[in-house]
Formats: structure tokens, C-alpha cells, sequence
């Protein structure tokens, strides 16, 4: 189950490599591999936290229908 902490947790990851990746740069040639590495990981934990947070914001919606559905 997705819930806050989970969210969290990825946002956080998400931006530690962000920083990770701009720390590193693409100036210094022998880290340029670990950079593209930590730029992956980067772009791979962004999107699941957009995709995690539109499946939350769907489920909640359909919850919050169901209730007022039950209610009247």
C-alpha cells in the first residue's frame, strides 16, 4: 500500500540524487559514468513519484465518491 511515508521517502531519494548529480557534473571525465548512473536512478524515482502520486490522488477520489454515494 502506497501511503505518506512511502512518498516521502521517494521525494526524498529524488532529490538526494538530483543533488548527487549536480555535485558530480559533466565536466570531471572519470565520473561521467556514476553521473549517468545517479541521473537514471534520478529521472527513474521521479516519475514514480508522479505516477505513486496520481494512483493516491485516484484512489482517494474514488474512496471519497464511494462514501457520498453510501451516505445518500
Amino acid at each position: 500500500m502506497i501511503n505518506r511515508n512511502t512518498l516521502i521517502g521517494l521525494a526524498v531519494a529524488t532529490f538526494a540524487l538530483l543533488l548527487a548529480s549536480a555535485a558530480i557534473g559533466s565536466d570531471n571525465d572519470v565520473l561521467w559514468i556514476v553521473d549517468d548512473i545517479v541521473w537514471v536512478g534520478f529521472l527513474a524515482c521521479a516519475l514514480a513519484l508522479i505516477v505513486l502520486s496520481v494512483g493516491v490522488l485516484v484512489r482517494s477520489l474514488t474512496r471519497s465518491r464511494r462514501a457520498r454515494s453510501s451516505n445518500a
